[in-house]
């Protein structure tokens, strides 16, 4: 049985030096977002956030606070981080951007961010999902 549990877990994968450097690299793009969010809330980010649609208010708290521990954690290289990482990423950003897409998009050019800002997250979690399937 603890075989099968060390199949999951990621401390090994996130030994590995290139890994590690990518895990570190995706802890400072997250920490990158989680600036955005803040910037979000205090209006630096063109649309005073009072303004804002109450999902977007929302959704830039859970995001801030997402960010900032999966930050964290895959920068100290903690086992969890990972499974955070593609979790958060998917629950909290491809499946609202995608089915409550209209909910994000207030003028067209939304749509154009939404988009890149997917595409990226997309990107980023194909290339660290080949760095964790070399290690297993």
């Amino acid at each position: 049985m603890e075989k099968q549990w060390q199949i999951w877990a990621f401390s090994d994968a996130l030994q590995n030096r290139w890994t590690g450097y990518y895990a570190k690299f995706l802890a400072l793009i997250l920490l990158y977002g989680a600036t955005v969010h803040v910037g979000n809330m205090f209006g630096l980010t063109g649309t005073p956030w009072q303004s804002t649609p109450l999902l977007w208010q929302g959704m830039d708290i859970v995001l801030l606070v997402f960010n900032g521990v999966t930050a964290i954690a895959l920068w100290r290289g903690i086992d969890w981080s990972i499974p955070l990482t593609f979790g958060g990423i998917i629950l909290l950003q491809f499946l609202p951007y995608t089915l409550w897409r209209s909910y994000f998009i207030l003028r067209p050019e939304d749509a154009d961010t939404l988009n890149g800002l997917l595409g990226t997250e997309a990107l980023l979690l194909a290339i660290f999902g080949v760095l964790l399937w070399q290690r297993k």
